[in-house]
């Protein structure tokens, strides 16, 4: 690159001096040959007469503008940004520059070669300066532009810009370039206004301008672009992007200074890898905390689940490919038992073999331990750190581009080197065959579509299998596997990355207002109050480095990894401190959900844990956690909490909410009011009797004694009901989690001691280890201390849970006998439909047996299909969908900022019966919550029969609708249990849960009738091995283990190939699959379920030590506020159904089912009513993240306060009752009685047509078809 040589090459082509540097920069970024290339472009053009359209120089309509917000963005749109704004950057501030900072030494020569016009641009610091006389500062016109990957707080940089630059003078101006780099060469733009910038203050992604991968390389795009620039009148241009997007800028600077441009570039910092940081000066990248709070949020989930459930590894890949930044970040948040750094693997030359052995290593000592369970984090980069891989990945795609060398393992295997063909047969079968067949076009194995996770959990079931067969390993390695990315680029910004994005733009704004080239934005002093942050810039060229790119050598800023030794390694040198204790004691630390909420919620306010250690801030040290005690197959681990994350000893304090009528020192003062008999489904009557000796039981509600004639006027259906009071003495209620984990569970546990605790020799005892730990009789006796330490926490991590089933004669004895042993006055038994129903029975064989045990039901369970007519939700259906509907939220805006993705996102829903009743509430609410493009609901599906292709078809016409319109991305939700309403798919599966599993293909196959053996060798491999899984606990297929989301994407891409092969589609389609459940089913509860879930706690204790044995918990009114909700019970009998019988005439067990969206209900036709908007626009709303104090914290779900009172029809209808009995009473007119005899006549004969006919209607003693009206009237 010396002079002389530039000038050689000059000479021939006459370039003027400002097309020298074009010439130059044109030769850097495209890397051709001088001599030829020019000629060549000119023969071209003179040849093929190539048309160069100029760019626009006008700017476009403003037409991205958001259609909606949630109550949070609401929120956070209104935040008063002064909060957060350096006190240095108000008013003027004073530029004071100081010594120009030199390039790093061995490439400094190089560097400033490269950029003779910039390279001695000082460093600049802002000192308070005076506000002055605005209208004497001239006005300037900034432009704006988004480039690279979405990362948390984009918008707050452009808000901070424009404040910055309306504070300079009023009449300055912004434009913002659209969709990336690209915007700026083609001159496509707008002008931004104060509504269009106040729409988007706070809220995360980068839709508010778009934003693209491209570069302006060639000397075209440079000379475009400055045209661009010049003719608009642009005084300034932000660059907000990562290394790449800032080095780009910084040639665009000097590119334009050296042409006699009067635009100045500056640069803003972004990157969620945290790979762009130049300490001091740039002590992180913008969108680093957000992203890693959110993935410490969902890997803290996971924990818990990993400990509710103690069976599990979660197996965590996350974001970070070139560094480790991310991972490391999140383990110190979140305290896993490993995490492995790409850099360290690096270091040591780890070889996957050695990750293997060290992870089995973990696993088998765990074990030994009692603990087949955990949590294991990595980078999504980690393989391509592992040396002997990339020498494989370089050799086979050597080899297979070579004539001759067929892609087999046979073939690959004899052309490799020794060494390498060692590695190749050391991986899983899989990941061969993948390096194989998935290749890129130019022939490259895919090695970024290697899901690592899935790599090493294969690797280590190897390595595992053999030590079983040495007799040297005896436990059981199960995983789960998670891949967290997208979701964590566009949520709502934290304070942290809010405040510093918004004082990065002003900075920027300072820069340029005061004509400075060149820079990035630097704000330090980060430790301090937002107030006090220190703010300058600093000169690109002193960050930059030569590397080697492509095979080209090009100036980057270096990319900043994981530093293991050095001033920077205090975050490396505080994890390897406590690895080794985390690899076997599980001090998890639960971060919880972002807050915003300053005021009263200190952790709201955390910087990056990563910086705070950076910037001498000491690590704290880790917890106390109790040894584990043993108790059957579970480990007992009773935490303090001092143990507990500094958000979760915050949440602990909340005092939980109670309704009115249950605000009472003791059960001394409750009451059992008995509302009415209850009755079953008339055509089930019969049948029922056989099976139950109580049918028709009361209703109940629970009030304070004396609540009825002290503080109530009673309603006409109530006088005359029987009231009971409680015995509260000596009281041993037991609790058993048997459902699924659910957020709300422990709060659960705090109703029940907080009622019992006032009652002389009363204790709560919990069962350890669910059913399983009720035959062992392993209990706890909970007190309020214990309960404490555990409010306002997910999960089930403190009883734990296991098979969730109560059903044979043996259990059933068991049970009881367990129940005798721990003289036991109640046990209630928490879990969804299942649960209940089997509670049913329990409770009726302990009646007949004579037992004094009440059995008590409560709903619960995040697939919220534990709802009917009297249950209006299940603990954990709220918390549940807001975790769900904040990552859909997240995702949806993602997609919307890159403008190229399609994401099926499939939603953990109620697919727990194994696809005969699946259900789709949870999908329907998050999609009520955040409006993606399309919903494809299970019980919808079914009811319009559509076969795989007319579903397939459905979702196409809806892509290429949108294509039509320009817009090639959007956000599919997808329900879990699709695939068990498609009628094909409905009747493979049926046979497939008849045959034992896991089974190998053939015999699967021969056991398939025709028409479901075809369908099953149709589908792709990855669906054929879900489907051949292991089973659930009942023997239903696990729809959780089916990729539907992956199938339905790829015979969508395939149908829009076909199409556009036919010329009727003319989009791109990319799709990108997620599944959604574990990451938010142990999430902490909201404050609904939190209240919701300690007033069910309240209300089994009583119902159980009023020996209301064969009762369901229930709370009602939940729409309205918590004082005015009514609890009380009601008998199991009133909710079970005789499923249909089949041609033998076997009638099967009743049960409650699970309840299925209603498609005439309020929830599914609001939704109705905005799907077609919802796929033809951007409607998306983002909840955010659940807020446990401030504003938002008190929603509740949707279709929970849009749920039909049946309890309050039913007394409204009892209350029409008592008015026509008082008026019809003897001595009325005789019109009257004829009126009202006739008018219940025909309600009568309606109500039998409704009931299914007249011969459908069972008669019995004193309750015939023409009385039931009148019995209820006496």
């Amino acid at each position: 690159f010396g002079s002389s040589i530039w000038h050689k090459h000059c000479e021939g082509l006459a370039l003027l001096p400002s097309s020298y540097f074009r010439w130059r920069c044109f030769l850097l970024h495209c890397r051709l040959k001088p001599a030829t290339t020019a000629f060549a472009a000119r023969r071209s053009n003179r040849r093929n007469r190539v048309i160069v359209m100029a760019p626009r120089t006008t700017p476009q309509p403003y037409t991205r503008a958001r259609n909606a917000y949630s109550s949070l963005q609401k929120e956070r749109l209104a935040a008063d940004h002064h909060a957060y704004f350096p006190a240095v950057l108000e008013g003027c501030p004073q530029i004071v520059k100081k010594q120009a900072i030199p390039a790093d030494e061995k490439d400094a020569g190089t560097i400033k070669g490269l950029f003779p016009a910039t390279y001695d641009t000082p460093l600049v610091e802002f000192a308070p300066g005076e506000s002055g006389d605005q209208s004497k500062r001239p006005p300037v016109k900034v432009g704006v532009v988004l480039s690279g990957g979405q990362a948390p707080g984009g918008h707050n940089v452009i808000a901070g810009i424009y404040d910055g630059i309306k504070q300079w003078n009023p009449a300055s101006t912004m434009i913002g370039f659209l969709d990336g780099p690209h915007g700026i060469f083609t001159g496509n733009f707008s002008e931004i206004t104060d509504s269009i910038m106040d729409g988007f203050r706070n809220t995360g992604g980068f839709d508010m301008l778009g934003s693209g991968r491209h570069k302006i390389e060639t000397e075209e795009q440079f000379k475009d672009s400055m045209t661009v620039c010049s003719t608009i009148g642009l005084d300034g241009l932000v660059v907000i992007g990562g290394d790449d997007s800032n080095t780009n800028g910084a040639v665009l600077a000097e590119y334009f200074k050296a042409n006699g441009c009067k635009t100045k570039v500056v640069g803003a910092p972004k990157t969620i890898d945290g790979d762009l940081k130049c300490p001091p000066y740039i002590p992180v990248s913008f969108g680093f905390d957000t992203a890693c709070k959110t993935y410490a949020t969902l890997v803290s989930n996971v924990a818990v689940d990993a400990l509710s459930a103690q069976k599990y590894y979660h197996i965590v890949r996350l974001m970070g490919r070139s560094a480790s930044n991310i991972a490391l970040e999140v383990a110190l948040l979140t305290r896993p038992n490993a995490c492995l750094l790409g850099e360290e693997v690096a270091r040591d030359k780890k070889s996957l073999k050695d990750l293997t052995v060290e992870m089995a290593d973990m696993i088998q000592e765990r074990s030994k331990l009692g603990k087949d369970y955990g949590v294991i984090i990595l980078p999504e980069g980690l393989i391509e750190f592992i040396p002997e891989f990339n020498t494989l990945m370089a050799e086979l795609n050597d080899k297979l581009a070579e004539p001759g060398v067929e892609p087999t393992e046979e073939g690959i295997l004899k052309v490799l080197s020794p060494s390498n063909a060692e590695v190749f047969k050391f991986l899983p079968d899989f990941i061969r065959a993948q390096l194989l067949l998935d290749r890129d076009p130019h022939g490259n194995v895919q090695v970024a579509k290697i899901e690592t996770e899935k790599l090493l959990a294969a690797t280590i079931t190897q390595e595992l299998q053999s030590r079983k067969a040495a007799g040297t390993y005896k436990g059981h390695f199960k995983t789960q596997f998670h891949a967290y990315g997208y979701e964590g680029r566009a949520g709502l910004p934290t304070i942290f990355d809010g405040s510093y994005c918004y004082a990065l733009g002003a900075t920027a704004a300072g820069l340029l207002c005061n004509g400075l080239t060149g820079l990035i934005a630097s704000v330090k002093n980060l430790l301090a109050p937002a107030r006090e942050w220190q703010c300058g810039g600093v000169p690109v060229t002193s960050l930059c480095v030569i590397e080697r790119r492509k095979g080209k050598e090009k100036p980057v800023i270096k990319k900043a990894l994981v530093e293991m030794e050095g001033p920077m390694s205090q975050p490396y040198t505080a994890y390897i401190k406590m690895r080794d204790t985390l690899r076997f004691t599980d001090a998890y630390n639960v971060t919880g959900p972002i807050q915003y909420d300053m005021e009263t919620c200190e952790s709201s306010k955390d910087i990056p844990i990563t910086l705070q250690l950076e910037l001498g801030k000491d690590m704290k040290p880790l917890p106390a956690i109790p040894e584990p005690m043993k108790m059957g197959k579970f480990l007992f681990i009773g935490q303090p909490l001092e143990s507990r994350s500094e958000l979760q000893q915050w949440r602990s304090s909340r005092k939980h909410q109670l309704p009115d009528s249950l605000k009472i020192d003791s059960l001394y003062q409750a009451e059992i009011k008995e509302i009415s008999s209850t009755m079953c489904k008339e055509s089930d009557f019969e049948y029922l009797k056989k099976l139950f000796s109580t049918m028709e039981a009361p209703l109940v509600q629970l009030q304070q004694a004396g609540w009825g004639t002290m503080t109530m006027r009673k309603t006409k259906s109530e006088v005359g009901l029987t009231t009971a009071g409680i015995n509260a003495d000596a009281q041993r209620i037991g609790v058993v989690f048997c459902g699924r984990q659910a957020p709300g569970c422990h709060d659960f546990l705090c109703g029940m001691v907080d009622m019992l605790s006032k009652s002389p020799s009363s204790k709560v005892l919990g069962i350890i280890g669910g059913t399983q730990g009720l035959f062992a009789k392993q209990v706890r006796e909970l007190t309020p201390e214990i309960c404490r330490a555990y409010a306002g926490t997910g999960g089930l991590e403190l009883l734990g849970r296991t098979v969730d089933r109560l059903k044979t004669d043996e259990e059933l004895e068991n049970a009881k006998k367990a129940c005798e042993d721990l003289g036991l006055t109640g046990l209630v038994l928490v879990g969804g439909a299942r649960t209940n129903s089997d509670a049913a029975y329990v409770a009726e064989y302990f009646a007949k047996a004579g037992s004094r045990t009440a059995i008590i039901g409560v709903p619960c369970g995040i697939e919220g299909n534990m709802v009917n007519e009297f249950v209006e939700a299940s603990i954990g259906f709220d918390s549940a969908a807001k975790a769900i509907a904040q990552l859909v939220g997240n995702t949806a805006i993602d997609g919307s900022s890159a403008r190229k993705y399609y994401y099926f996102l499939r939603v953990m829903d109620g697919a727990s019966t194994g696809g005969r009743t699946s259900t789709s509430h949870l999908a329907l609410e998050v999609a009520l919550q955040t409006k993606p493009n399309m919903l494809l609901l299970t019980e919808e599906v079914d009811e319009k029969r559509l076969s795989l292709r007319e579903l397939v078809n459905s979702v196409a016409n809806m892509i290429a609708a949108r294509a039509e319109r320009g817009s090639n991305f959007g956000t599919i939700l997808v329900a879990e249990g699709l695939l068990s309403a498609i009628p094909e798919f409905r009747n493979l599966i049926s046979e497939l849960e008849a045959i034992p599993m896991p089974n190998p293909v053939d015999k699967v196959l021969a056991q398939l009738t025709q028409w479901s053996r075809a369908l099953f060798q149709s589908l792709p491999d990855f669906i054929q091995h879900e489907l051949l899984l292991e089973r659930q606990s009942n023997a239903a297929l696990q729809m959780s283990q089916l990729e539907t989301e992956r199938l339905l994407a790829a015979l969508v891409e395939d149908e829009l190939k076909q199409r556009k092969k036919d010329g009727t589609f003319k989009g791109s389609f990319s799709p990108v699959c997620q599944f959604i459940g574990y990451q938010a089913r142990c999430s902490m509860p909201s404050d609904f379920d939190m209240d919701y879930a300690y007033t069910l706690g309240a209300t089994s204790t009583i119902l159980a030590a009023g020996g209301r044995n064969g009762y369901m918990a229930l709370v009602t009114d939940l729409s309205s506020p918590v004082a005015n909700w009514r609890a009380g019970g009601v008998p199991f009998t009133a909710m079970l159904s005789v499923p249909g019988s089949d041609n033998s005439g076997f009638r099967p067990r009743p049960v409650i089912f699970p309840h299925r969206v209603d498609l005439d209900g309020g929830a599914f036709k609001t939704w109705l009513e905005e799907r077609s908007r919802c796929a033809n626009e951007e409607m998306y709303e983002n909840p955010g993240p659940i807020q446990l104090s401030g504003p938002s914290a008190s929603g509740v779900s949707k279709t929970i306060t849009m749920k039909f009172s049946y309890l309050q029809e039913l007394e409204e209808l009892r209350n029409h009752f008592a008015d026509v009995v008082s008026r019809c009473r003897p001595g009325c007119d005789l019109r009257t009685v004829r009126v009202a005899k006739q008018s219940l006549a025909t309600l009568n004969l309606i109500m039998d047509e409704l009931a299914g006919g007249e011969s459908a209607v069972e008669q019995r003693e004193g309750f015939s078809s023409r009385g039931r009206l009148g019995t209820m009237l006496v």
